[in-house]
Order: structure tokens, then sequence, then C-alpha cells
């Protein structure tokens, strides 16, 4: 057990404050600001007691893995990155409302597929350049060894019989439960296997989340599925629990570990350098959030929001989840139609491949905070 006072030199707002001084005031300035900073966080929290908690941690700090790196060293020698290829893809894709093209003769978009190249593809590039990779997920099937049929009892109770006795009324009630019932194991259940397996057999110094981002569909077009102009870029690390968050026991337990073990520092200069690397290799523009659910951090990191996650909250390590392109806008749904036909016909993909770019620019944010010669 390590005694942190908030582990060791933390950084909030800029402002460098050594670990004797973090204390009540410290702490109550990082939940205004990041993590309850749109909810009564004072009526939950005991600043006094959270100061001197004690905590532990598996992670290490850039700066530890960098000092203990040789000079004549790979460039990330010492580095262990987890990478999270997000949602699951296969069969399971329509489940996770991650499935859809807008032609007939179009290649299904399914983000679990996609993303899983590019963590590949990721593995494959920080490894040559000394780094250790653990992917949490290497196929299309999920991480959660429960089935759905395990969680019927409880998509039942969610989902009270109809009203009416009709055939056509119970068996679409039969469906619905189904329906629910496999969600709540590739999805909720999932992301908490995930988290799971990453602070206690994987136990690496930080976790990558990948996805792709999507828009909601305009309205007034059904059947037909029509695209979207917008197209962006942002990233996501913990913070902004609202009060009916900071009400859940189980959130608040998460909200002071990741608050007093010195992640939130570390993923927020991690999260920087992907946004950094994403925007710059992409040239989207960053996202916006015009809700209470997410907090601008920095504005001179435009692309870096917190918000209160399942898998950000979970994880101990510091966790960044990346969000480029919009599936379904014009242009990045023209690219992956691309980048799919090209793997359909057995090509070796282009320069400008959206999968290989989105690939590239994490190996450079990655790059970017964790090789020896980082600096703010």
């Amino acid at each position: 057990m390590v005694r942190l006072f908030l582990c060791g030199l933390l950084v909030f707002g800029g402002a460098c404050l050594r670990a004797e001084t973090l204390k009540s005031e410290a702490l109550a300035y990082a939940l205004s600001t990041r993590y309850a900073p749109n909810a009564n966080w004072a009526s939950v929290v005991e600043l006094e007691a959270l100061a001197d908690r004690e905590v532990s941690r598996y992670w290490r700090p850039a700066a530890t893995i960098q000092s203990a790196r040789a000079e004549d060293a790979l460039p990330l020698v010492g580095l262990h990155l987890a990478i999270d290829p997000g949602h699951i893809g296969g069969r399971w894709a329509a489940y996770e409302w991650r499935d859809f093209a807008v032609a007939e003769g179009d290649f299904r978009v399914r983000e679990g597929e996609l993303v899983l190249e590019v963590a590949q593809r990721v593995r494959a590039q920080l490894q040559a350049l000394g780094a250790k990779v653990t992917l949490v997920r290497e196929t299309y099937e999920p991480v959660n060894p429960k089935p759905p049929t395990d969680y019927l009892e409880r998509a039942l109770a969610e989902l009270p019989l109809p009203k009416g006795a009709s055939l056509a009324e119970l068996l679409d009630h039969g469906h619905a439960v189904q329906f629910r019932a496999i969600q709540m194991a590739i999805i909720e259940a999932e992301l908490v296997e995930r988290a799971r397996l990453v602070n206690e057999v994987i136990q690496p110094d930080a976790l990558i989340s990948l996805h792709i981002n999507a828009a909601p569909w305009p309205e007034g077009e059904a059947p037909r599925l029509q695209l979207v102009d917008s197209n962006h870029v942002h990233v996501l690390i913990f913070g902004c629990l609202s009060d009916k968050e900071l009400s859940s026991p189980r959130q608040q337990a998460s909200m002071l570990t990741k608050l007093t073990n010195g992640s939130g520092e570390e993923e927020r200069l991690l999260g920087r350098a992907l946004g950094a690397a994403l925007a710059e290799t992409t040239t989207l523009p960053p996202s916006k959030y015009w809700g209470t659910n997410a907090v601008l951090l920095d504005p001179d990191a435009s692309t870096v929001w917190a918000r209160n996650l399942l898998l950000l909250r979970m994880v101990e390590c510091p966790t960044v989840l990346l969000e480029p392109h919009v599936a379904n806008s014009k242009v990045a749904y023209a690219r992956i139609q691309k980048a799919l036909a090209t793997r359909a016909e057995g090509a070796k993909p282009d320069s400008d491949d959206i999968l290989v770019e989105y690939a590239d620019a994490v190996v450079a944010g990655v790059l970017g905070r964790y090789r020896s010669d980082f600096g703010e």
C-alpha cells in the first residue's frame, strides 16, 4: 500500500502544487472544475478525509516509465499499454446499434470490426517501438463470459408483460425481452467485465479505448437513411458527474478512487496528446457538447472533454476514449466504404486509408506522451 497524498505531484488547471499542499483546497478545485462541476458534490464528499486517504495503484506515471528507460532504448520501452477496441461487431453489431448501410450493395459499417483492425495496427507499431501492448478484445465475440440467457430474468423484470394477451403482443414481448437480455450481456455487463480485466488481470500503465463517432439520423427520412454533413473528432476522459450519478455509492467510490490515485492528470495529458495527434492527422474540427453531461477542461486542448462513461469511471489507470470521425457523415462514410472495398479485394490499403490514418494518429499520440523527450 502506497500512501498517496494525491500521488506526489499533480497538476490541476496548469498550476503545479506539491503533495503536502494538495489537500482540501485542491480537491475542491478538481471537483468543482472537472469531476462534478454541475453537481452539489459538497453534500457527499468529505474533503479532509479524502485528502488523507490511502490508495494503491498498479500503473506507473509517464515520468516513472521514462526515467527507467535507457538512453539508447527504443522510444517506448517500459510502457505497458492496453488497447480496447470498442463494441464487438460481427453477429452482435445489430444489438449494439452499430450496424448500418445506406444503399443497397454498400458494405455494412460495423464499428466493432473497424476499430479492431485499428487496434491490431496500433499494437504492431507500438510493439516495434518497444512497448508492451495488450488488446482487451481480439475477436468479434464478447469478453463477458456470461451468455445472454443469464440476463433473461433481469430483462423480464425490466419489461412488464403487455396489457393485452394476443399472440402478436406476446410474441412482440418475447422478442423485446430477448433483445434486452442480449444488450445487457454485450453492452453493460461487457463493459464491466472489460474494466475488471484491465484492473485485475492486464494492469497496464494506461488504457486507450478506440471508437468511431456517429450522429443521430435526420428525422423523417425513413426508411432510407440519409448521411449527415457534420464530421469531427474528440477524446473523452473521466469526469462531469451529475447529482443523480453522485447519489450512487458505486459511482461515488469510483470517482474518489480516480480523484485520489493520480490517474486524472495522467489521462488529461495522454488525452491531450492523442487529441492533438488525431486533429492534426485527420484535419477534423473538434466536437462540441452543448449540454451539461461533459466539460471542456482546457481551451487550448479543444478536443478533450471530461464525461462520466462507465468504462472511464471503472478503469483505475489513466483511460482515454477516442471518437474520431462521424461514421454516418458523407465524408467518413465514403472513406469507410473505400476502406472496406479495398479489404474485400485483398488489396493493400492506400496511404490515406481511414483506418490506417486512425492507427497512425494513435501511435503519434502515444509517442507524444511517453517518449523520453516528451514535455508539456
